[in-house]
């Protein structure tokens, strides 16, 4: 309730810090697999402006094999429950593929609800929507992590699958009772497109922004390791938030990152008083 508050009074756009507590991520496998070290950065990602954090127990990088339920959720509810004694100042998301698991988290408190296969049905969705203050976020992944870079999506064929996607998952949780202030829908950079698909559809958000709330997440991505060739993830940085301020510009009203500080006090300047 709190991040949709900030919205809502005019700061754009929301920050959402990411919490991998997964051994294999792309960026930070094993770093914040251990419940006491993933609350520790949560209060870091707080500190550091974060309106909300985004926690993932199953990671979806490219050529990542999936995880059953059990083990998903072995990893993310110790942390969930150590959370859950505090009151968090932000929201709670939960990046994950499977309903189940944002049920289960919605009784910890979660209320963002990160569904990065973007394929929840109406059910699941009239269920999530019933814990007070849901948010739905629906990202375009058009295949399993394990297979998405073989055969990737050309600009043309990602465009228009997105553009398919975005108007099928609206409609579905318009459908199941969400208002539009509470969806959120996500292009999925990265995910099963080719890095020139890639570009192509950051270039449609200011056109997808007229219609839709759009989540951004761009943070770290490989395409800008192939692109400017910087191997080690953590060193792209600078590059993730030049492009993330470019997308703010065009209109994204959530950017989904690992390094919120930087962000953060760019963001400032577009709500700074100019009437000196």
């Amino acid at each position: 309730m709190a991040a949709q508050a900030a919205l809502a009074a005019g700061r754009k756009p929301l920050l959402m810090g990411v919490v991998n507590i997964t051994p294999d991520s792309f960026s930070d496998g094993g770093v914040w697999l251990k419940p006491e070290d993933a609350a520790s950065h949560i209060e870091q990602l707080i500190a550091d402006g974060a309106d909300l954090v985004d926690l993932g127990a199953e990671s979806t990088r490219p050529g990542a094999k999936s995880i059953d339920t059990d083990e998903e959720w072995s990893r993310l509810e110790p942390v969930l429950n150590r959370i859950s004694r505090k009151s968090l100042s932000v929201g709670l998301s939960i990046d994950t593929r499977k309903p189940e698991i944002m049920l289960r988290a919605a009784d910890y408190g979660a209320t963002w609800f990160n569904d990065v296969a973007g394929h929840a049905d109406r059910s699941h969705l009239k269920r999530i929507l019933s814990y007070p203050g849901s948010n739905y976020i629906a990202m375009h992944m058009p295949m399993n992590p394990d297979i998405m870079q073989k055969h990737p999506l050309s600009p043309k064929s990602a465009v228009a699958s997105v553009d398919a996607f975005f108007n099928s998952r609206w409609d579905e949780a318009s459908a199941a009772g969400f208002p539009a202030e509470r969806i959120w829908l996500d292009p999925g950079i990265g995910f099963g497109k080719t890095d020139a698909a890639n570009v192509q559809l950051m270039d449609q958000v200011a056109r997808w922004s007229k219609r839709y709330q759009i989540m951004m997440g761009v943070s770290r991505k490989s395409l800008l390791g192939r692109t400017l060739g910087i191997e080690n993830p953590k060193d792209r940085d600078a590059p993730s938030k030049m492009l993330e301020f470019g997308l703010i510009l065009l209109g994204a009203k959530l950017i989904r990152t690992h390094n919120v500080a930087p962000l953060r006090r760019l963001v400032s300047l577009l709500t700074e008083d100019t009437n000196d």
